[in-house]
């Protein structure tokens, strides 16, 4: 089974994806993060909604997991972040589970090939293929 999980922070989307094999072990297959230069030009949204198709066609995820983002509060998602999420769910072309922040922390599973930045998203992919 495959997950693409994925992270919202400020105008970026850090994604990765993750593949479990047979015997549970968790693989990086690929990661990497797409931009969302200008969130009031619809060529710019139109284009992140194209590269988000491309992704999900070279992907071919079986699953979507997404860092859960508060809507109010301190910690709130901006314009940006939602944008790129409401794309994601228009586009996904398979099941989407959003995984709370507290849960990615307190998942011990980590992919020592992949950078700082992308640990979250592997952790919402790992949290989501443990609930497979």
């Amino acid at each position: 089974m495959r997950a693409l999980g994925i992270e919202f922070a400020s105008s970026q989307m850090t994604y990765v994806l993750v593949e479990r094999a047979t015997d549970g072990q968790l693989t990086a297959v690929g990661a990497n993060r797409l931009s969302l230069g200008d969130t009031r030009s619809s060529e710019v949204l139109r284009a992140f909604q194209s590269a988000v198709q491309t992704l999900f066609n070279d992907m071919a995820p079986d699953l979507v997991a997404i860092k859960e983002k508060p809507e109010k509060g301190t910690m709130q998602a901006g314009a940006a972040a939602l944008k790129m999420e409401g794309i994601v769910l228009a586009n996904a072309s398979c099941r989407v589970k959003f995984v709370s922040g507290a849960r990615i922390n307190k998942c011990d599973n980590a992919a020592s090939s992949l950078n700082a930045y992308h640990q979250p998203a592997f952790k919402a992919a790992a949290s989501a293929l443990a609930d497979e």
